[in-house]
């Protein structure tokens, strides 16, 4: 995982999987992101190759926090696998989401 600050908006890249081992360390880089960002949140899913329920739930907490906060967090290119989880579960069109 890799994080970049641009004026206002906070770039956070992930790879790999986001599972139960690794959803907790995955929400708490998420959660110091988005206490940096200002205007957005983006979440760059282009590597993760595997993104269960666990993952999801961490998402949708953040995504609550970033709302709550006035921020907004963005989905970027996430990888097909990614995009199928999302477009199953529902939150394709909840969570806000740049295909690039």
């Amino acid at each position: 995982m890799s994080h970049a600050q641009h004026t206002g908006d906070v770039l956070v890249s992930l790879n790999g999987e986001v599972d139960l081992a690794t959803a907790a360390g995955f929400g708490r880089r998420l959660d110091s992101a988005l206490a940096e960002a200002d205007d957005r949140l983006l979440v760059d899913l282009s590597a993760v190759h595997f993104l269960n329920s666990s993952g999801l739930a961490e998402l949708v907490r953040v995504h609550k926090a970033a709302a709550d906060q006035g921020t907004r967090m963005v989905l970027v290119s996430p990888s097909a696998q990614v995009s199928r989880v999302l477009e199953i579960t529902g939150l394709a069109a909840e969570l806000l989401i740049d295909h690039g």
